[in-house]
């Protein structure tokens, strides 16, 4: 579970930006399950989520797959000089197994600058180590064995990466729950290629539990699919389990074999995922991999989850999260969005408490992005959250000059008639 994410100097998140999930209000949880983040086109938003990727895929990949050597490819802060040169950094307070932990580093184009990790056992700090480039020192309470990950570690590397390649157990739980969160973003929203794995996972463990009616599940919304089902490779193959450790032609397999039913009167039809509108594959992407975070208790991040999908599928998308029944184990749903309908009610049910609603806003003097929470404001409940919002209440909206488009287009038509009396 994601207590806070904090960033600096990446993108427009020039200083210090905390994404904190700590309930401000009275909550059973320590950490909330849902965050929505609003912002104006080019505030800022999808940094966030940007920024949050680079950091999973950073702890994922740095050991295993980062060339000796190579360009850490990260996003400083490109408009003034100072920020080009200096690191950027990342950090996690995560609880796992009911012990927090703060995970974090600071890297340069070259280099891991600082990384370190710390536990809080019954609420008392304890070292697990600490780096400073490439020399790490170890905490007394940091058992199992750790030199090999150390001697294997490279400069452009983590450690974590490096301890969990080596088998360390305790480190390796807090890589793995670092990992096991999905991003999602603009090219993965409605493509049914990287994500039709998971609509058949889906199928999978519903299956495994006897649930015969799994893909009328996946179905539950007005999207004119009466059914999935999972099609056959190139072989005659039925394609299952397997699709954990598939090939990415395999994967892109899986996506295009999926077969949606579709009934016309008493007739039955079968269409190919490319077949089907963009806000059918997107449903089916982000509810297949809501159930699978659902179900293991990671964090599921959606960079524009309103994009091709309807209002009140996204409320009840946010709902699964909500409730504490479908939710037991607290997985969380963090996510950018334009929907100020989201800010409301619907149907006569609030979909975001005050504490769940953040705001993203660019200075116009230093084009660096501020992310501040709507609790800053001390909004009453049941306020109208929607409204003052889009009055420019919080800020984080579009600054729109009066009639400046509108002075362009008669502009345009003015000199068009111009031409054509000439």
């Amino acid at each position: 579970m994601l207590l806070s994410f904090r960033v600096a100097n990446h993108g427009s998140l020039r200083e210090p930006q905390e994404l904190n999930l700590v309930p401000v209000y009275e909550d059973e949880r320590p950490a909330l399950t849902v965050a929505a983040i609003y912002g104006a086109n080019a505030s800022g938003k999808s940094t966030v989520i940007d920024a949050y990727r680079f950091f999973r895929e950073a702890v994922e990949e740095s050991q295993a797959k980062w060339l000796p050597g190579a360009r850490i490819e990260r996003r400083p802060f490109l408009l003034d000089h100072e920020s080009r040169g200096e690191p950027s950094t990342y950090a996690a307070d995560l609880v796992i197994g009911g012990v927090r932990y703060v995970y974090g580093f600071a890297v340069s184009d070259t280099e891991v600058e600082e990384e370190w990790l710390y536990s809080y056992p019954k609420g008392r700090k304890r070292v697990l180590f600490e780096r400073r480039r490439t020399d790490v020192t170890f905490g007394n309470s940091l058992g199992g064995e750790r030199a090999t990950a150390e001697r294997v570690m490279r400069p452009n590397s983590l450690y974590l990466s490096a301890a969990a390649q080596t088998a360390h157990e305790e480190l390796g739980a807090v890589w793995r729950d670092i990992k096991e969160s999905w991003v999602v973003r603009d090219r993965q929203r409605h493509a049914l290629i990287d994500h039709g794995a998971a609509v058949t996972k889906v199928l999978e463990y519903f299956e495994d539990l006897g649930i015969a009616r799994a893909a009328d599940v996946l179905a539950a919304a007005d999207l004119g699919v009466h059914g999935v089902r999972r099609g056959e490779d190139s072989t005659g193959r039925q394609l299952g389990r397997e699709w954990a450790d598939a090939s990415e032609d395999i994967k892109e397999a899986l996506g295009r074999s999926l077969q949606f039913v579709h009934r016309v009167g008493e007739q039955e039809f079968l269409l190919r995922a490319q077949d089907e509108s963009a806000g059918t594959k997107t449903w089916l992407n982000l509810v297949s991999m809501a159930l699978l975070v659902l179900v293991d208790a990671r964090q599921l991040w959606i960079d524009e989850i309103d994009v091709s999908l309807h209002p009140l599928l996204t409320a009840k998308l946010v709902g699964l999260f909500q409730n504490p029944e479908l939710n037991p184990h607290g997985a969380q749903l963090i996510f950018t969005t334009h929907d100020a309908a989201l800010l409301g009610t619907m149907l006569g049910e609030e979909v975001l408490r005050r504490d769940q609603i953040w705001f993203v806003e660019k200075s116009s003097e230093t084009a660096a992005s501020e992310l501040y929470p709507l609790s800053d404001f001390k909004p009453r409940k049941g306020e109208n959250f929607e409204r003052r919002y889009l009055a420019g209440s919080y800020g984080a909206v579009p600054v729109l000059p009066e009639t400046a488009l509108e002075d362009v287009v008669r502009e345009y038509w003015g000199a068009h008639a111009k031409a054509v009396s000439a």
